[in-house]
């Protein structure tokens, strides 16, 4: 009977997730190999069906680990669904520069107070008031708890073009606890996506980066990464480090960046998770 992969399984793929897709075109061919030659009665000289487990072992191909976001990606583009995390966590720490807190922490505020809320977009409405003019209502989920944001007419026209399922966006606006529903309601009254938040409030994107690295090639790489990205407000800090000393410099203004997930990913492809990160 086959096994089935669980969440917890996958999980604990952890850093060989990676290396377990780009081997896959090769363990494939030789299972199909190996499906071949059991077919006919063949005995591998070479020992692929020796029963040996150790003999049996495929070696994983060395490739850099792929970033929590791209996992959680392939999971939903594949599955339909976040299977094995949820795509809030890459963010909790940077969203407590954002927020008022997480969303079971929010409750219903006076009038004319508010509150920042944030989440991953898992629904979406879109509604006719009696004139036509059009309302929104999106429901955010940060893993904690689960918040309705409704959107009037004029709130609608402004950030309706945000309202992507799967987007993560901050909410500021009041709270009030809804009957129908049975849970806390927020009428908006300005929504942004991080992207946003970060050209608002971060200080910079700073990098570290070791003189065996810098060559041609790597500079080259470096400026195809960035320049897309350029012409925005957060300057790009780099933490050079060689033998003997280290430091700080950082770019030109007209080197600053939006520090969007796709340049935050590429950035992290390039160079390492742990070597990248926005200061606030």
């Amino acid at each position: 009977m086959e096994k089935l992969i669980t969440a917890g399984a996958l999980d604990k793929l952890g850093p060989h997730r990676a290396s377990m897709m780009a081997t896959l075109p090769e363990a494939i061919r030789a299972a199909d190999q190996h499906a071949k030659a059991e077919a006919i009665g063949q005995c591998d000289m070479f020992g692929l069906l020796n029963s040996e487990p150790e003999d049996n072992k495929q070696q994983f191909v060395e490739c850099t680990k792929w970033p929590d976001k791209v996992w959680l990606e392939g999971e939903r583009e594949t599955l339909g669904l976040y299977l094995t995390g949820h795509p809030i966590n890459q963010y909790l720490k940077e969203l407590k520069h954002y927020t008022s807190g997480r969303l079971k922490d929010i409750h219903p505020t006076e009038r004319g107070k508010t509150v920042k809320a944030a989440g991953l977009v898992v629904a979406t409405r879109v509604m006719l008031t009696k004139r036509g003019a059009k309302m929104g209502l999106v429901t955010l989920d940060d893993k904690s708890a689960r918040l309705e944001v409704m959107l009037f007419t004029e709130a609608f026209e402004k950030f309706g073009h945000l309202l992507e399922k799967d987007r993560i966006l901050i909410c500021e606006g009041e709270v009030s606890f809804d009957d129908f529903s049975g849970g806390n309601r927020m009428m908006a009254r300005n929504i942004i996506d991080m992207g946003e938040a970060r050209s608002h409030f971060a200080h910079g994107v700073e990098i570290d980066v070791a003189s065996e690295q810098v060559n041609p090639q790597w500079l080259d790489q470096f400026y195809q990464v960035i320049n897309p990205w350029r012409g925005g407000s957060v300057p790009v800090m780099i933490n050079y480090s060689q033998a003997h000393a280290k430091g700080q410099f950082v770019l030109a203004d007209d080197w600053r960046v939006n520090p969007t997930d796709e340049l935050m990913l590429a950035l992290e492809s390039m160079l390492g998770s742990n070597n990248v990160r926005i200061l606030f």
